[in-house]
């Protein structure tokens, strides 16, 4: 299953690209190699070997993989989301993760091509944490988490929004809460480039929110009674976020009902926010960021 997981990750134009660098640098090396040992007089020809017999073949078999790599990831799916077993590999869980994002989440105009692979990295490495540690109780802490985060995050953007500037600066002010919010969670004072991270942040916060509670409902074989608040939130978060971000004419930000969720201190929040914004804001792969924000939600 892990080959047929890795060529089916091939169908994806970043892998492609990544593994062209990898191929071509091996290739290179080779090349040299071969240099050195039977000599500069024989460089056309082993010049036209490695690029014609080794390189090109595989590139293009690689970029074969366009097209079937995403069916072979529909076959992997079919084969094993009936399984109990489905989430014991790496594998299997990064499978049934995009399938459940590719079903619940549609990501707004605001969000970076990436943030859609990010959020399904994050959801999946998440949900190996929590299954290992604690077990379905755990991922739906983790999902119940990330929607209370949402929710002061979102509630802090509506409240710099329709704050004067020189009320709305107090929002930022280091150890001071609106009574929503941890104070650093928004700057409405802020550069249009940071506002738009932290809006971004928000929508993948609300991805990640509603790809977790997905997944807890599907290994617990039945809806959780706060999903329903929790894909609402997330769908009128990555909304208003879009709205703020793109400056649309739309609604004020209208209160949702705070789903169910673990008590969470400011200090806390800003933690996870900050984790989240930087794993974000980082680009991919960011193994050691995205680290350190399983650790903070963990925690």
């Amino acid at each position: 299953m892990k080959l047929r997981y890795m060529l089916s990750r091939l169908g994806e134009p970043a892998a492609r690209r990544s593994f062209g660098r990898w191929w071509a640098g091996i290739c290179i090396a080779g090349a040299v190699l071969s240099l050195l040992i039977f000599g500069r007089g024989h460089g056309f020809f082993i010049a036209t070997i490695w690029l014609l017999c080794v390189f090109a073949p595989v590139r293009i078999a690689i970029e074969v993989l366009h097209t079937q790599g995403p069916r072979m990831r529909r076959d992997l799916l079919r084969s094993i989301e009936h399984r109990d077993d489905r989430y014991a590999t790496h594998e299997g869980a990064a499978v049934m993760v995009e399938s459940f994002f590719a079903r619940e989440v549609r990501l707004p105009r605001l969000a970076p091509p990436d943030l859609g692979p990010k959020v399904i990295e994050a959801a999946t490495r998440v949900s190996e944490r929590a299954l290992r540690d604690e077990g379905p109780s755990g991922l739906l802490d983790a999902g119940s988490t990330c929607a209370a985060l949402l929710h002061r995050w979102i509630g802090a953007v509506a409240a710099g929004e329709v704050m004067p500037p020189a009320d709305a600066a107090e929002i930022r002010r280091p150890g001071e809460t609106n009574g929503a919010a941890p104070a650093t969670l928004w700057n409405p004072q802020a550069s249009v480039q940071e506002q738009w991270a932290s809006l971004r942040a928000i929508t993948g916060m609300a991805a990640l929110a509603k790809t977790l509670i997905a997944v807890y409902e599907d290994i617990a074989g039945r809806s959780w009674e706060g999903g329903t608040r929790v894909r609402a939130l997330a769908e009128a978060a990555m909304d208003y976020a879009d709205q703020v971000g793109l400056r649309l004419d739309g609604p004020a930000w209208e209160e949702i009902a705070a789903v169910p969720a673990p008590d969470l201190t400011p200090d806390r929040l800003n933690q996870l926010a900050g984790a989240w914004l930087t794993f974000c804001a980082t680009p991919p792969p960011a193994p050691r960021r995205l680290r350190a924000f399983v650790d903070a939600l963990a925690a």
